[in-house]
């Protein structure tokens, strides 16, 4: 019998919802990105995006922050470092597991 664990453990069950993932795909690219934007980008309604920043902002995965602009108050969304980290190393482990390396 096998002792090795398997790779599929390694991955943060967190970040398997497609929404959190294009969350997080979109924000890797970006310094930081309003909320609106992001709306618009994935397609989702405002209350499914308050539902899953929520989550990422629970875990600290992300960073929100609200700013002035002009008269309006605009919410800004960006990676955390760790969540960055976190990112870039579940995304490692993705490759692993689909490609075996």
């Amino acid at each position: 019998m096998s002792t090795a664990r398997d790779p599929r453990e390694a991955l943060p069950t967190i970040l398997h919802s497609p929404v959190r993932l294009a969350i997080l795909g979109a924000l890797r690219h970006v310094q930081a990105a309003d909320f609106g934007d992001l709306q618009r980008g994935l397609e989702i309604t405002t209350a499914e995006l308050s539902r899953q920043l929520g989550v990422l902002h629970r875990e600290e995965l992300i960073e929100i922050k609200k700013v002035q602009r002009h008269r309006n108050t605009i919410t800004r969304v960006r990676l955390s470092q760790q969540g960055r980290s976190r990112f870039e190393d579940y995304l490692a482990e993705l490759h692993r597991v689909a490609f075996g390396r």
